[in-house]
Protein backbone atom coordinates (compact mmCIF):
# COMPACT_ATOMS: atom_id res chain seq x y z
CA UNK A 1 0.00 0.00 0.00
CA UNK A 2 1.24 3.33 -0.93
CA UNK A 3 1.88 6.50 1.52
CA UNK A 4 -0.46 8.39 -0.25
CA UNK A 5 -3.33 5.73 -0.13
CA UNK A 6 -2.74 5.56 3.87
CA UNK A 7 -2.74 9.37 3.93
CA UNK A 8 -6.41 9.17 1.79
CA UNK A 9 -7.39 6.65 4.68
CA UNK A 10 -6.13 8.92 7.50
CA UNK A 11 -7.95 11.89 6.27
CA UNK A 12 -11.42 9.67 5.95
CA UNK A 13 -10.75 8.68 9.15
CA UNK A 14 -10.31 12.27 11.06
CA UNK A 15 -13.45 13.62 8.95
CA UNK A 16 -15.37 10.95 10.20
CA UNK A 17 -13.91 11.28 13.86
CA UNK A 18 -14.96 15.16 13.45
CA UNK A 19 -18.50 13.96 12.61
CA UNK A 20 -19.03 11.96 15.76
CA UNK A 21 -19.18 8.84 13.84
CA UNK A 22 -17.62 5.64 15.59
CA UNK A 23 -15.00 3.98 14.13
CA UNK A 24 -14.76 0.27 14.83
CA UNK A 25 -11.14 -0.34 14.40
CA UNK A 26 -10.83 -4.39 13.39
CA UNK A 27 -13.26 -3.79 10.55
CA UNK A 28 -11.10 -0.59 8.95
CA UNK A 29 -8.42 -2.86 9.48
CA UNK A 30 -9.99 -6.10 7.29
CA UNK A 31 -11.00 -3.37 4.90
CA UNK A 32 -6.81 -2.47 4.81
CA UNK A 33 -5.71 -5.32 4.66
CA UNK A 34 -7.82 -6.81 1.64
CA UNK A 35 -6.91 -3.50 -0.04
CA UNK A 36 -3.47 -3.69 0.56
CA UNK A 37 -3.30 -7.10 -0.47
CA UNK A 38 -5.82 -6.65 -3.85
CA UNK A 39 -3.59 -3.28 -4.89
CA UNK A 40 -0.16 -5.05 -4.21
CA UNK A 41 -0.66 -8.20 -5.99
CA UNK A 42 2.08 -10.16 -3.71
CA UNK A 43 1.63 -12.59 -1.09
CA UNK A 44 2.47 -10.61 1.95
CA UNK A 45 3.60 -12.10 6.04
CA UNK A 46 1.33 -11.31 8.75
CA UNK A 47 4.64 -9.26 10.53
CA UNK A 48 5.18 -7.78 7.03
CA UNK A 49 1.74 -6.49 7.21
CA UNK A 50 1.35 -5.35 10.85
CA UNK A 51 4.14 -3.20 10.70
CA UNK A 52 3.27 -1.46 7.27
CA UNK A 53 -0.70 -0.95 8.72
CA UNK A 54 0.47 -0.31 11.62
CA UNK A 55 -1.94 -3.42 13.25
CA UNK A 56 -0.74 -4.79 16.88
CA UNK A 57 0.83 -8.25 15.68
CA UNK A 58 -1.51 -10.03 17.92
CA UNK A 59 -4.68 -8.30 16.36
CA UNK A 60 -3.31 -8.22 12.78
CA UNK A 61 -3.16 -12.35 13.17
CA UNK A 62 -6.22 -13.29 14.73
CA UNK A 63 -7.97 -10.68 11.87
CA UNK A 64 -5.86 -12.64 8.82
CA UNK A 65 -6.94 -16.02 10.36
CA UNK A 66 -10.19 -15.20 10.50
CA UNK A 67 -10.26 -13.59 7.05
CA UNK A 68 -8.92 -16.92 6.31
CA UNK A 69 -11.56 -19.31 7.53
CA UNK A 70 -14.22 -17.25 5.82
CA UNK A 71 -12.44 -17.14 2.49
CA UNK A 72 -11.73 -13.61 1.84
CA UNK A 73 -7.81 -14.58 2.13
CA UNK A 74 -5.93 -17.85 1.69
CA UNK A 75 -2.58 -18.89 3.30
CA UNK A 76 0.19 -20.60 1.99
CA UNK A 77 1.36 -22.91 5.06
CA UNK A 78 5.00 -22.98 3.39
CA UNK A 79 5.97 -19.51 2.58
CA UNK A 80 3.83 -18.39 5.70
CA UNK A 81 2.01 -15.64 3.45
CA UNK A 82 -1.32 -14.16 2.54
CA UNK A 83 -2.54 -12.85 -0.27
CA UNK A 84 -6.66 -12.21 -1.56
CA UNK A 85 -9.45 -15.49 -1.46
CA UNK A 86 -11.44 -16.46 -3.25
CA UNK A 87 -14.21 -15.39 -1.59
CA UNK A 88 -13.31 -11.62 -2.60
CA UNK A 89 -14.14 -12.72 -6.52
CA UNK A 90 -17.58 -13.98 -5.79
CA UNK A 91 -18.40 -10.76 -4.22
CA UNK A 92 -17.79 -8.81 -7.52
CA UNK A 93 -21.13 -10.69 -8.42
CA UNK A 94 -22.78 -7.87 -6.42
CA UNK A 95 -20.65 -5.15 -7.38
CA UNK A 96 -21.53 -5.76 -11.10
CA UNK A 97 -25.04 -6.13 -12.04
CA UNK A 98 -25.87 -9.44 -13.09
CA UNK A 99 -26.58 -8.92 -16.34
CA UNK A 100 -22.73 -7.52 -16.95
CA UNK A 101 -21.33 -10.24 -15.01
CA UNK A 102 -22.67 -13.10 -16.77
CA UNK A 103 -22.54 -11.13 -20.03
CA UNK A 104 -18.34 -11.23 -18.74
CA UNK A 105 -17.91 -14.62 -19.67
CA UNK A 106 -19.45 -14.34 -23.40
CA UNK A 107 -17.24 -11.37 -23.61
CA UNK A 108 -13.82 -13.56 -22.39
CA UNK A 109 -13.43 -15.14 -26.28
CA UNK A 110 -13.13 -11.49 -27.50
CA UNK A 111 -10.76 -10.37 -25.06
CA UNK A 112 -8.35 -13.74 -25.32
CA UNK A 113 -7.99 -12.54 -28.93
CA UNK A 114 -7.64 -9.03 -28.54
CA UNK A 115 -4.86 -10.16 -25.77
CA UNK A 116 -3.15 -12.11 -27.92
CA UNK A 117 -3.98 -10.52 -31.38
CA UNK A 118 -2.23 -7.04 -29.59
CA UNK A 119 0.04 -8.09 -27.78
CA UNK A 120 -1.08 -7.32 -24.09
CA UNK A 121 -2.73 -7.66 -21.02
CA UNK A 122 -6.80 -6.96 -21.22
CA UNK A 123 -8.47 -5.55 -18.27
CA UNK A 124 -11.72 -4.26 -17.64
CA UNK A 125 -12.42 -1.74 -14.94
CA UNK A 126 -15.43 -0.40 -13.43
CA UNK A 127 -16.15 2.55 -11.33
CA UNK A 128 -16.66 1.49 -7.47
CA UNK A 129 -18.14 4.75 -5.15
CA UNK A 130 -16.91 8.10 -5.84
CA UNK A 131 -13.74 7.31 -5.80
CA UNK A 132 -12.36 4.14 -6.78
CA UNK A 133 -12.44 2.08 -10.16
CA UNK A 134 -11.96 -1.91 -9.20
CA UNK A 135 -10.86 -4.34 -12.03
CA UNK A 136 -13.45 -7.19 -12.55
CA UNK A 137 -11.92 -9.21 -15.45
CA UNK A 138 -8.18 -10.07 -16.72
CA UNK A 139 -7.15 -11.94 -19.71
CA UNK A 140 -3.60 -12.15 -20.77
CA UNK A 141 -1.44 -13.21 -24.11
CA UNK A 142 -0.78 -16.80 -23.48
CA UNK A 143 2.30 -16.54 -25.55
CA UNK A 144 3.81 -13.67 -24.26
CA UNK A 145 5.51 -12.24 -20.84
CA UNK A 146 2.21 -11.95 -18.67
CA UNK A 147 1.73 -8.64 -16.70
CA UNK A 148 -0.84 -10.37 -13.55
CA UNK A 149 -3.70 -8.23 -12.25
CA UNK A 150 -5.70 -9.84 -9.65
CA UNK A 151 -9.79 -9.42 -10.02
CA UNK A 152 -10.69 -7.12 -7.08
CA UNK A 153 -8.05 -4.73 -7.25
CA UNK A 154 -9.08 -1.18 -6.31
CA UNK A 155 -7.31 2.18 -7.50
CA UNK A 156 -8.37 5.67 -6.50
CA UNK A 157 -10.73 6.58 -9.40
CA UNK A 158 -7.98 8.74 -11.29
CA UNK A 159 -5.51 6.28 -11.48
CA UNK A 160 -3.64 5.01 -15.16
CA UNK A 161 -5.93 5.24 -18.45
CA UNK A 162 -9.13 4.27 -17.37
CA UNK A 163 -9.29 6.68 -14.64
CA UNK A 164 -9.01 9.69 -17.06
CA UNK A 165 -11.46 7.97 -18.83
CA UNK A 166 -14.51 8.21 -15.97
CA UNK A 167 -13.34 11.56 -14.89
CA UNK A 168 -13.83 12.73 -18.66
CA UNK A 169 -17.28 11.23 -19.22
CA UNK A 170 -17.73 12.73 -15.22
CA UNK A 171 -17.35 15.72 -16.16
CA UNK A 172 -15.55 16.24 -12.85
CA UNK A 173 -15.46 20.09 -12.19
CA UNK A 174 -11.73 21.30 -11.69
CA UNK A 175 -11.43 21.92 -8.41
CA UNK A 176 -12.35 18.75 -6.98
CA UNK A 177 -10.54 16.97 -10.02
CA UNK A 178 -7.36 19.01 -8.94
CA UNK A 179 -8.43 18.15 -4.96
CA UNK A 180 -8.17 14.34 -5.95
CA UNK A 181 -5.14 14.51 -7.43
CA UNK A 182 -3.22 15.89 -5.19
CA UNK A 183 -4.40 13.10 -3.08
CA UNK A 184 -2.48 10.82 -5.66
CA UNK A 185 1.00 9.67 -5.01
CA UNK A 186 1.91 9.28 -8.22
CA UNK A 187 5.01 6.41 -9.74
CA UNK A 188 6.60 9.26 -11.69
CA UNK A 189 6.36 12.92 -11.51
CA UNK A 190 3.37 14.08 -12.57
CA UNK A 191 1.51 17.67 -12.76
CA UNK A 192 -2.00 18.94 -12.65
CA UNK A 193 -1.64 20.76 -15.86
CA UNK A 194 -0.35 18.03 -17.93
CA UNK A 195 -3.39 15.42 -16.49
CA UNK A 196 -5.87 17.69 -17.27
CA UNK A 197 -4.23 17.62 -21.32
CA UNK A 198 -4.68 14.14 -21.28
CA UNK A 199 -8.03 14.06 -20.09
CA UNK A 200 -9.21 16.45 -22.94
CA UNK A 201 -7.30 14.63 -25.53
CA UNK A 202 -9.91 12.22 -24.98
CA UNK A 203 -12.69 14.40 -26.54
CA UNK A 204 -10.53 14.04 -29.84
CA UNK A 205 -8.99 10.78 -29.93
CA UNK A 206 -11.90 8.55 -28.24
CA UNK A 207 -9.39 6.75 -25.64
CA UNK A 208 -6.37 7.53 -22.61
CA UNK A 209 -3.28 6.37 -21.59
CA UNK A 210 -0.65 6.08 -18.78
CA UNK A 211 2.59 6.35 -19.57
CA UNK A 212 3.89 4.78 -16.66
CA UNK A 213 2.48 7.28 -14.15
CA UNK A 214 0.05 4.54 -12.32
CA UNK A 215 3.04 2.09 -12.05
CA UNK A 216 6.96 2.38 -13.17
CA UNK A 217 7.17 0.64 -15.95
CA UNK A 218 3.84 0.39 -17.12
CA UNK A 219 1.88 1.44 -20.00
CA UNK A 220 -1.77 1.47 -20.17
CA UNK A 221 -3.94 2.80 -23.13
CA UNK A 222 -8.08 2.41 -22.69
CA UNK A 223 -11.66 3.32 -24.40
CA UNK A 224 -14.70 3.19 -22.74
CA UNK A 225 -17.48 1.05 -23.05
CA UNK A 226 -20.70 3.31 -23.08
CA UNK A 227 -24.56 1.63 -22.52
CA UNK A 228 -27.43 3.07 -24.64
CA UNK A 229 -27.54 6.69 -23.44
CA UNK A 230 -23.81 6.57 -24.06
CA UNK A 231 -22.61 6.74 -20.23
CA UNK A 232 -19.92 5.15 -19.31
CA UNK A 233 -19.97 2.04 -17.21
CA UNK A 234 -16.70 -0.03 -18.05
CA UNK A 235 -13.32 0.70 -19.33
CA UNK A 236 -11.26 -2.02 -21.56
CA UNK A 237 -7.56 -1.48 -21.13
CA UNK A 238 -4.56 -2.85 -22.72
CA UNK A 239 -1.77 -3.23 -20.46
CA UNK A 240 2.13 -3.44 -21.38
CA UNK A 241 5.50 -2.88 -20.02
CA UNK A 242 6.59 0.74 -20.76
CA UNK A 243 8.75 1.50 -24.18
CA UNK A 244 7.80 -2.04 -25.61
CA UNK A 245 5.71 -0.23 -28.69
CA UNK A 246 5.91 3.25 -30.15
CA UNK A 247 3.68 6.49 -29.48
CA UNK A 248 2.07 5.42 -32.90
CA UNK A 249 1.28 1.75 -32.30
CA UNK A 250 0.13 2.96 -28.74
CA UNK A 251 -2.08 4.70 -30.98
CA UNK A 252 -2.94 2.04 -33.38
CA UNK A 253 -4.13 0.24 -30.03
CA UNK A 254 -6.17 3.19 -29.08
CA UNK A 255 -7.92 2.30 -31.96
CA UNK A 256 -8.47 -1.06 -32.07
CA UNK A 257 -9.68 -0.99 -28.25
CA UNK A 258 -12.33 1.72 -29.35
CA UNK A 259 -13.61 -1.63 -31.44
CA UNK A 260 -13.64 -3.79 -29.29
CA UNK A 261 -15.67 -0.78 -26.48
CA UNK A 262 -18.03 -1.12 -28.85
CA UNK A 263 -18.48 -4.59 -29.29
CA UNK A 264 -18.56 -5.20 -25.46
CA UNK A 265 -21.10 -2.49 -25.41
CA UNK A 266 -23.43 -3.94 -28.18
CA UNK A 267 -22.85 -7.38 -25.95
CA UNK A 268 -23.44 -5.58 -22.38
CA UNK A 269 -26.58 -3.11 -23.31
CA UNK A 270 -28.22 -3.67 -26.35
CA UNK A 271 -31.55 -3.36 -26.40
Amino acid sequence: MTSGNMNIQASAALAAADKGIVIVKPVVYCFRIVRMLAENKTPMRASYISRVLEINPSTCFNILRTMTLDGFLSFDSESKTYQVGSELELLLQYLVPKSTFSSMEAARPMLQKAAATLNVTITIWKKLGNDRIILICTESNPGAIRIDMAAGQRLPHLMGASGRLFSYYDQTEETELRSAFEKIRWARKLNFTQYKQEIQQICARGWAIDDGYFSQGITSVAAPVLDSEDKMILSVSAVTFRGSYSEKHYAFIGLELNKLAQKLSDLFFSQ
